[in-house]
């Protein structure tokens, strides 16, 4: 699974967009086609305007066919829907099942 890290470096939320369309670059060329972005919790500084901004964008790419699926870490949980639907959680590291990130996000490219 690839990595990335965008709101590290207190990125605008146009370099956010730009380093998540990167990062789905490199997910399309990894062996298990999964990406996990890092987009901070959302609940101080900026990086809630860059979490949704990425949220928006998603929803957009997975309209348009550009991903074929997302999760937010905080919605891993065995009794959650959204958990159960998403057809790749088994290619989720068992690791961040076990401790959940909800300022990551989980994209099937």
């Amino acid at each position: 699974m690839y990595t990335s890290d965008i709101h590290s470096h207190k990125e605008t939320i146009k370099e956010a967009i730009y380093e998540l369309d990167i990062a789905l670059q490199f997910a399309r060329k990894e062996k298990d086609r999964l990406l996990c972005i890092i987009t901070g919790y959302g609940s101080k500084g900026t990086s809630h305007k860059i979490k949704t901004e990425i949220e928006n964008v998603l929803n957009e790419y997975l309209k348009l066919n550009k991903i074929k699926a997302f999760l937010h870490g905080s919605d891993i949980d065995i009794f959650n829907d959204k958990y159960q639907r998403f057809i790749y959680k088994d290619r989720i590291p068992k690791k961040d099942k076990i401790i959940k990130n909800p300022g990551a996000i989980y994209v099937a490219v």
